[in-house]
């Protein structure tokens, strides 16, 4: 007898493969039963019997959860959401008038130049004795002259001393600079020439017992670089302690072992630790620094200490990451550290045990999109690293422990790589990119492949590795997979720039895997999808069936959070590209391990006002929807809801959110394979090509990038509630612009050089004074673009396929046009028809946003037509002008009655009740007229949409499905930021209880070594309840508060650039 366990609420699932489809929808009665099959006597038949039927186990909404913070709503909201006035919003407070203007404030320089030369004289006042012809030691009143020179320390303060004093006060201070009077001016000094010891093991008092030799060390404590001399100690005080102990008791860190010579100071390497991690500032540059604080003439012998100090802050820097993990509070030891554990963790990521409530698991379907878990991947080919001649080995500082991949298992894995297709068939930039990394001659890796959480930029442990040629698969998958080892999430969303092509064999190859890196997939939903801005990148339809847009559950992640963890980490780029493979290893450890500290304790600012613009940004696209959605019947509304459905669990049906479009022979993307289909049967025929980048890609990009200035001109337009988050989104596309643009540049050079020489006198007559022209103001000079003397110069080839490619983008916009033009004419009829102000607000606000969508097409097809008419001639361009009275549809479409019935196929019968009598009567005088207006040229082809009731439709289906997805994800989002903010707070309890918790060490350690551990672990809880508090106070307020503090900052740091 055969048993099977099945759900019939549920069709049987393989796992054989990643569904694309979180089912967030809850069902009701779903229950369980086990169904036997039992044979006939003669064994020919056999019959089902249910058995043990039982009821599913109750899902649980989330606020029934074991969770302390289970009823609490950070940044609650009123009830007229976030309550900010007409008045509030264009002012300062109730008045709306702006805050009083200070001088000294506004324009400190101003008040500050009158006196620049009293700074001046007070400053030279420093350099003498005061005016002063006799003069005695502050501390003992012993006249000085010239027997006994006056002696002053510039850390004591401004006072003199005789030399005496000077050496009994720095007994205990031995890293003070002192100056000398010799007569004429102050001279440089030391407190070793003038007879200072130091004593070792008592900080500076006296030892009963010091060691008999004197000796000379250099110690480097910022700014400067000091020579003394010391005495280790000898006596029974110091716990026998050896010279290492004394060193290291001291708040000294020895360069050696064995007869240090050099030290450097604790609060020195954290104060170079900070720079660098903060300002990028180099070893090599901190120690010039210090050299030229030391003796900035160079008239005196200085200690070169660049070699010891390199050693000793990549050391420091570790054990300080060993420190801050607790490893040594963990009785297993530095050596028992496992893979990933020293890593920083996000705080607001879902991590189970940690920051997830009891029973998180048993919520229901509809709520499960709260614990899922968003990555982001992508590659970065500016941390390349030079392989160097006679190099040392010198393997990285605990390999695998942070954040790069262990490299001996990964080197491992590597061996067994054979090759695999290339990864671009989608993008064109790709292209580009590809091309750049397959260079690798004399490279140890050409890069570094990095996962981080997508929605919080927080690097994840085992999170780095790096790539030996190029973004292959085998690089990729093991960095991921290593990131997510111990996961226990349900869902896991992959944003990927090239997802599209990534995904299709990825179950296959993990396979392959190592088996503790492979991933559950029969408890795992995995979602792949592309992030927001590389997007644009991709085909149109493979932009629609894998965009962040359309995937349920994630919000509004925009999966870029990658490009700005890069932006951030290239500053290693230069001092990284020469260092051995440890130490490069070691310096983005200590990088990515301070970038993740810095985002999570930001997350006290980050996150609520983020949640404050999409409080503010759900509210509008739930009103909106509701707009559009009122003008459903209710079974239309069902039929393409079911289309969305459907959708969500198969791919490979209707796209709710794309067009259905009739020919495609004139398309961009039907002319883009075209091209690619000749240029492989030209490289069949044995035509060499000028590039690995073709022809056709080349110009691809150089339309991409077109659109990316209209997107950012667009951006540039808008009316965000914050202007920092725009400042900051235009900020990161005009960064992508110029990235994008310079690689552009490279393959340029090759197919366009007269480019180059139109560049450079566009260079010789700009004005040197002014800056450098902005991302959306750069030309970029395909060939359309050219002035015609220089057009000519460039390949006939070149300028059929730009022409061709730019019939494509027209064909396309027309399509576009048409389509929005068409949902407008819907919006407008039922605008006629809604009642009440705040009605006919939201009918407008929709209004105005599909006349900017049209307005932005017809930009775009401006600027392709001219591009075009450039090309080939007026004469010879068959596409017309797009004038301002070709946009629009209502006279037209709207002159008798019959568009009117067809509408009413899409929208609500009671809508058109609701029209006006006043609208019936303008038609019918419009009717009488000799004749109406003549239809715009962009209805001709392919029929005129009184002609074809199915593109109405489909236009409206496309509007409305958006405009939901837009509303869900949305409403995803205010929910997602609440519950991110409730697991940071659990997270810091749980960090406080972990730290508590070892604070009691198992380790069998002496008695001051076991108070140091219960002092560090106190410490540590200490501060994880402090942040709690301090984040749990700012957001324990209301959503129009923050609001408030968030518009009334972004307004004073405008003032404060527009002083500037």
């Amino acid at each position: 007898m055969a048993t099977l366990n099945v759900s019939p609420s549920r069709p049987g699932k393989r796992f054989d493969r990643v569904d694309s489809f979180v089912d967030f929808e809850s069902r009701t009665g779903d229950t369980t039963r086990d169904t036997e099959f039992e044979p006939s006597q003669d064994g020919r038949r056999g019959h089902r019997v249910t058995v043990n039927v039982q009821a599913k186990r109750r899902r649980l909404h989330p606020s029934e959860l074991e969770d302390a913070f289970g009823d609490w709503v950070p940044l609650r909201e009123d009830e007229n959401g976030l309550g900010l006035g007409e008045q509030e919003a264009d002012g300062d407070g109730s008045t709306g008038e702006k805050r009083k203007r200070y001088v000294g404030s506004d324009d400190p320089m101003r008040v500050w130049r009158p006196l620049a030369g009293f700074f001046l004289d007070e400053l030279l006042r420093r350099e003498g004795l005061g005016g002063k012809s006799d003069a005695f030691c502050a501390c003992c009143s012993a006249a000085l002259g010239a027997g006994e020179m006056p002696v002053r320390c510039e850390d004591c303060g401004d006072f003199i001393q005789c030399s005496r004093c000077v050496v009994l006060r720095h007994e205990t201070m031995p890293l003070h600079k002192v100056e000398r009077w010799n007569g004429r001016y102050w001279a440089r000094s030391s407190l070793a020439s003038l007879g200072c010891v130091y004593q070792l093991g008592h900080g500076g008092f006296r030892c009963p017992h010091p060691a008999s030799k004197e000796r000379e060390m250099v110690i480097l404590h910022f700014p400067n670089l000091y020579t003394i001399k010391y005495r280790y100690c000898g006596c029974d005080l110091s716990d026998h302690a050896n010279n290492l102990q004394q060193l290291l008791r001291n708040g000294w860190y020895p360069a050696t072992t064995v007869d240090p010579a050099t030290c450097a100071t604790l609060a020195t390497l954290k104060v170079f630790r900070l720079m660098n991690v903060i300002g990028n500032l180099t070893i090599h540059d901190f120690i010039k620094t210090v050299e030229r604080s030391t003796d900035a003439a160079g008239l005196h012998s200085v200690p070169d200490r660049y070699k010891s100090f390199g050693l000793i802050s990549r050391q420091f820097a570790f054990l300080q990451r060993l420190m801050r993990s607790g490893r040594g509070h963990d009785e297993r030891g530095v050596e028992g550290t496992v893979q990933g554990e020293c890593g920083v963790l996000c705080w607001a990521c879902p991590h189970d045990g940690i920051n997830l409530p009891e029973g998180w698991r048993e919520v229901g379907p509809e709520f499960r999109f709260l614990f899922i878990l968003i990555v982001a991947m992508d590659a970065n080919y500016r941390l390349r690293n030079r392989l160097r001649p006679n190099e040392k080995d010198d393997p990285p500082l605990g390999s695998g422990w942070g954040y790069m991949v262990e490299e001996k298992e990964y080197r491992e894995h590597l061996r067994g790589y054979v090759g695999e297709e290339d990864v671009s068939t989608c993008v064109a930039f790709q292209a580009l990119l590809q091309k750049d990394t397959r260079v690798t001659t004399g490279l140890r890796c050409s890069g570094v492949g990095g996962v981080v959480c997508a929605r919080h930029e927080v690097v994840r442990p085992q999170g780095l590795g790096d790539l030996q040629k190029g973004e292959r698969y085998a690089n990729m998958d093991y960095i991921l997979l290593s990131s997510l080892l111990g996961l226990t999430a349900m869902y896991l969303a992959i944003s990927y720039d090239i997802a599209c092509q990534w995904r299709i064999k990825f179950p296959q190859r993990m396979k392959e895997m190592p088996e503790r890196l492979r991933l559950d997939l029969a408890k795992l939903t995995v979602l792949f999808a592309l992030p927001v801005w590389h997007a644009a990148a991709h085909e149109r339809n493979c932009q629609v069936q894998n965009s962040l847009s359309y995937t349920v559950g994630v919000g509004r992640t925009d999966g870029e959070g990658i490009e700005r963890v890069w932006s951030r980490v290239n500053g290693l780029a230069w001092a990284t590209r020469e260092k051995g493979r440890g130490g490069r290893a070691d310096a983005i450890e200590d990088e990515v391990d301070y970038l993740n500290f810095e985002k999570n304790v930001n997350l006290g600012s980050t996150l609520p006002r983020k949640l404050v613009v999409a409080i503010d940004e759900r509210d509008r696209q739930v009103a909106g929807f509701q707009q559009v959605d009122e003008t459903l019947e209710e079974e239309t509304r069902k039929e393409w809801q079911d289309v969305i459905d459907c959708w969500q669990r198969d791919r490979t049906s209707k796209n709710p959110y794309a067009s259905a479009e009739g020919s495609k022979e004139y398309s961009a993307s039907a002319i883009r394979v075209q091209l690619a289909q000749e240029e492989l049967e030209e490289a069949s025929a044995g035509e060499a090509r000028l590039h690995a980048t073709s022809m056709s890609a080349f110009l691809v990009a150089g339309l991409q990038l077109e659109t990316d200035q209209l997107r950012i001109r667009r951006e540039l337009k808008g009316r965000p509630l914050l202007v920092g988050d725009q400042s900051e989104r235009v900020a990161q596309l005009r960064r992508a612009f110029f990235i994008k643009l310079a690689r552009f540049r490279k393959v340029q050079s090759v197919y366009m050089p007269v480019a180059g020489e139109q560049l450079s006198d566009d260079e010789e007559t700009r004005d040197s004074e002014l800056p450098p022209p902005l991302a959306e103001d750069t030309r970029i000079y395909l060939p359309s673009e050219l002035p015609a003397r220089r057009r000519d110069g460039c390949s006939e080839k070149l300028r059929e396929r730009e022409a061709r490619l730019r019939r494509g983008v027209l064909a396309d916009s027309v399509a576009k046009l048409r389509r929005s033009l068409l949902a407008k004419r819907h919006l407008v009829d039922w605008r006629e028809g809604a009642i009440g102000q705040r009605g006919t607000t939201r009918a407008a606000t929709l209004v105005q946003r599909v006349e900017e969508r049209i307005e932005w097409i017809g930009k775009a097809y401006k600027r392709s037509r001219d591009a075009l008419v450039a090309l080939v001639g007026l004469g010879d361009c068959e596409w017309r002008e797009l004038r301002a009275e070709d946009l629009r549809v209502e006279e037209e479409l709207e002159d008798d009655t019959g568009a009117r019935r067809r509408l009413g196929l899409v929208g609500s019968q009671t809508r058109e009740r609701r029209i006006s009598k006043a609208a019936g009567k303008r038609s019918k005088e419009k009717e009488k007229k000799k004749k109406g207006p003549k239809m715009s040229w962009i209805w001709t082809s392919g029929g005129g949409p009184g002609e074809n009731e199915e593109e109405l439709r489909d236009a409206v289906r496309v509007e409305w499905s958006k405009a939901k997805a837009r509303k869900d994800r949305w409403i995803e989002e205010v929910e997602l930021l609440r519950e991110e903010m409730r697991r940071v707070l659990r997270f810091l309890a749980w960090r406080a209880g972990w730290w508590e918790e070892r604070a009691v060490s198992q380790r069998e350690v002496r008695d001051d070594l076991r108070a140091g551990l219960e002092g560090y672990a106190a410490r540590q809880a200490a501060l994880a309840r402090q942040i709690a508090r301090r984040f749990k106070s700012a957001w324990d307020t209301s959503a129009s508060e923050a609001v408030r503090a968030a518009v009334q900052e972004d307004r004073e740091m405008e003032e404060i650039v527009e002083a500037q």
